[in-house]
């Protein structure tokens, strides 16, 4: 790897995030075919770069909120798009995961952009809950109707249900083994 090239990860729908090596002065079309990833006649396929965290700043009082953080040209290149600083790269058929967060009695929810992290949407659930920061440090994602929590480093575009672009969780007490 030269000192001028970038490691990027390149997160595709329904598969494992691969590792792509890119010249600043290249286009990120030309990065992603090398990955194994043609986005020619997929007019329905969105690229994102970095991680959004726009539900963050979401006012409280916004309920069914959206992510402002949308897809990017694709033949801009690498250093326009400022991939040295944002080194992942999301390929998706969904513009947003509308993702619904069930706590006690209520539900909150919001359509976020693929490429947010899960730690991302946990901390939105704890704050749309108005769960204090300690008591609801506690408190971890688990998929609807099943046992999987996933890690705060996955990406909701990388969930397999993220497929119908949509997903549904439950803010639940973390278990933790007594050792």
């Amino acid at each position: 790897m030269s000192n001028q090239e970038l490691e990027l990860f390149v997160h595709a729908q329904g598969a494992k995030p691969k590792i792509a090596m890119a010249a600043p002065g290249e286009a990120l079309s030309e990065v992603l075919k090398r990955a194994g990833l043609t986005l020619e006649g997929e007019e329905d396929v969105l690229v994102f770069v970095g991680e959004s965290e726009d539900a963050l700043t979401e006012p409280d009082e916004v309920e069914d909120g959206a992510d402002r953080h949308g897809p990017v040209d694709v033949l801009l290149t690498v250093e326009v798009l400022e991939l040295k600083r944002r080194r992942h790269v999301h390929v998706h058929r969904c513009r947003h995961v509308a993702v619904k967060v069930n706590y006690g009695s209520g539900t909150k929810r919001h359509r976020f952009s693929p490429n947010t992290t899960i730690a991302v949407v946990a901390q939105w659930a704890r704050k749309k809950f108005h769960l204090d920061l300690v008591a609801g440090a506690e408190y971890v994602l688990q998929i609807c109707d099943s046992q999987i929590q996933p890690r705060p480093e996955q990406h909701l575009g990388d969930l397999e249900q993220a497929a119908a672009c949509s997903i549904c969780f439950d803010l639940v007490k973390e278990i933790t083994p007594q050792g």
